[in-house]
């Protein structure tokens, strides 16, 4: 098959398209470049729904559908226009297929298809009748099939970086055997095996002669039934897990990650908000030691001038005081007069020197009265003892000035609320990197991962259920077999001859695949190159695993190799089956890069696309297949380059020839 031309209008970003993309010989490549929102995909969406129909499903759909300047015209279509060839039984054939939609007077889109075989039309749309409308499309849908299969179409037409997320997880071997089975054809093979195995059953029911045995039987199928019909529901609610988990694997990392990095700026915004109240609360206190500073500033500043004005007064005073005191202590005491007038009376009265008798305590009286008195009159007389204490304790205070560490502490408490805007601007920043972000995804994520687990034990336990009632039904069939019946024994063996035709014909195909993938993947597979032994393909479809070993004997685990070599392991397993497969469509490519590095990026363009198909469609922005590094090197394979440009006053897109300004030399 070979897309020659592709006619869009009035679909999306394209009002009027019509692009040639037929190739010449050896030069397979199409190169479309455009930048993001240009209309890459919307191209790939057009290839598309040209194939296998829109499924416009509403009147809101089709407006979403419809180019906005298509909203000025009367007539409001959507037409899409695919030129083919391709062989059938041998002979090619070309094809022109065109599908067109419109508004119905109730409002509701429909749609009319025509396919022009070398002359031969095949129609059909609303107003045709049932009975042809059914025979026409039956007619379109098998041509269509002839060429490339709906089902398939995902294995041809891609989004590189969707490939590299196929290795993902523990879906890889699924996602192998899927391919191999639907690409190579084998997948009708084990429908065969499957219809086979229904119809001994049913055969078996026949036979028993017993209407209990019958009955019995008859109730292990339909219960076994209802348990594949149960499997087969949860095989589906399990792989739209796995894509769920797939899908969005990259943006849970990312929330993930994100949280953490939220927890992380949230601690920040913490800290910031505690040194602004920590510094709120310093100029409280400073506030507070000014205050205590007036209120004490007599204490602080005019009493040690003071102090020192005065000093040499009170030290007089304190100086007298002390000289008034020794003068007293120097004075005799009482006992002391008492003791001397008692040895002088005693003196006295022995020697008979007087005759009158003398009172010691009126003599001691006398005494003290006349030696303590004195002419001389004390300066500071008038001040009290407490008062003499003051002036003593005052010589003795320690005030000290503060001010100089008031000023200091001013200083540094103007540098700290300096400081409070910008750290007030660093938490609006930090609160605006973490606002707006829905983490619900999250929970969703989580919970959908316990479903997936939930769900393989639900498989599990069926599967064994199904084992358990096949061992029942053997016993019946053994029964069956006593009688002989040619019929019932070729019914008995078509199941295995289909399982064993398609595992033949895996094996046929086995050794090329195996072969054409460890050449391509030492060529292409950058992280590997020329040190992959072998490539390895299990030889039973029901239980398909894949595997690649290193020179030195060593599996070589998929699910370890990077973003980049996923997406190469993928490409290269597509090419193979493309090789080897019943079908030859062209290959077309959106995101054609991916998560490719730079080493990847040169062996896919040098060896991977040039030999992929015999036509290669690549949509490509110019940070992906890049003008002046990467264009030179695959320019050799290309057969026409064109570029997508977006006008966005008037919401089309255009397309030039070339590559964003290079002109192929061929051309030139």
């Amino acid at each position: 098959m070979i897309i020659k031309r592709i006619k869009a209008k009035n679909f999306k970003t394209y009002l009027n398209l019509d692009l040639d993309i037929s190739v010449e010989p050896d030069k397979p490549i199409i190169l479309i470049g455009g930048a993001n929102g240009g209309g890459k995909t919307t191209l790939f969406e057009a290839v598309y729904g040209a194939l296998y129909g829109l499924n416009i499903h509403s009147a809101g759909h089709f407006h979403e559908m419809l180019n906005a300047g298509a909203l000025a015209w009367e007539e409001k279509k959507i037409m899409l226009e695919l030129y083919f060839s391709g062989l059938v039984l041998n002979e090619e054939q070309q094809y022109v297929l065109t599908r067109q939609y419109v508004l119905n007077p109730s409002g509701l889109p429909v749609e009319s298809v025509k396919l022009n075989m070398n002359g031969t039309i095949f129609q059909y749309g609303t107003a045709t009748p049932p009975a042809q409308r059914a025979t026409q499309e039956a007619e379109v849908a098998k041509i269509i099939k002839a060429n490339l299969p709906q089902e398939l179409s995902r294995y041809f037409l891609f989004d590189a970086m969707e490939a590299g997320k196929l290795l993902k997880e523990d879906q890889l071997n699924r996602v192998i055997r899927e391919n191999i089975e639907n690409v190579m054809g084998f997948n009708k093979y084990m429908a065969l095996a499957k219809s086979a195995e229904n119809l001994h059953r049913a055969y078996t029911a026949q036979r028993l002669q017993v209407e209990n045995e019958k009955k019995e039987y008859l109730g292990l199928v339909a219960k076994r039934k209802a348990l594949e019909g149960e499997t087969e529901s949860l095989k589906i609610q399990l792989q739209d897990a796995l894509n769920y988990s797939v899908a969005n694997k990259e943006l849970f990392d990312a929330l993930k990650s994100g949280l953490g990095q939220e927890t992380t700026i949230k601690n920040k915004i913490d800290q910031l908000s505690e040194q602004i109240s920590n510094i709120n609360k310093k100029e409280l206190q400073y506030a507070e030691t000014v205050d205590t500073f007036i209120k004490e500033i007599e204490l602080n500043v005019i009493l040690p001038k003071l102090r020192e004005t005065l000093r040499s007064e009170i030290m007089l005073i304190l100086k007298e005081r002390r000289q008034r005191e020794q003068q007293e202590n120097a004075l005799v005491n009482p006992e002391q007069v008492r003791a001397i007038t008692e040895l002088v009376i005693k003196y006295l009265s022995n020697n008979k020197i007087t005759t009158t008798s003398l009172s010691i305590a009126e003599v001691i009286d006398f005494v003290i009265a006349n030696a303590n008195k004195t002419d001389e009159k004390e300066a500071y007389a008038y001040l009290e003892f407490s008062e003499v204490k003051a002036l003593e304790n005052l010589l003795n205070v320690r005030a000290t000035n503060s001010w100089p560490a008031i000023h200091q502490q001013q200083a540094e408490l103007d540098i700290s609320i300096a400081q409070v805007p910008g750290m007030n601007k660093q938490i609006d920043q930090m609160k605006a990197q973490i606002s707006g972000r829905d983490y619900t995804l999250l929970k969703t994520y989580e919970e959908n991962e316990n479903t997936i687990k939930k769900l393989e034990i639900l498989i599990a336990e069926k599967s064994a259920e199904i084992t358990k009632i096949d061992k029942s039904l053997h016993q019946f069939d053994i029964q069956t077999n006593q009688e002989p019946d040619p019929r019932y024994e070729a019914l008995g063996k078509l199941k295995a001859f289909f399982e064993q035709l398609a595992n033949r014909l895996l094996m046929v195909k086995k050794t090329q695949i195996e072969q054409k993938m460890k050449q391509d993947l030492n060529i292409n597979l950058a992280a590997y190159k020329d040190v992959i032994a072998r490539v390895e393909l299990s030889e039973n479809l029901a239980s398909l695993t894949f595997k690649i070993y290193h020179k030195a004997g060593n599996e070589i685990y998929l699910n370890q190799l990077n973003a980049a070599s996923k997406q190469v392991v993928v490409q290269v397993l597509l090419k193979a089956l493309h090789e080897f497969g019943d079908y030859d469509p062209p290959v077309m490519i959106d995101t054609v890069m991916g998560v490719l590095d730079e080493e990847s990026r040169l062996t896919v363009l040098e060896n991977y696309f040039p030999e992929l198909s015999e036509q290669t469609i690549l949509l490509s922005s110019d940070s992906e297949i890049r003008t002046e590094k990467d264009y030179p090197r695959i320019e050799p394979f290309v057969s026409k380059t064109y570029t997508l440009t977006r006008d966005r006053e008037n919401q089309l897109t255009t397309i030039t020839n070339g590559y964003f300004g290079i002109t192929l030399n061929h051309e030139s």
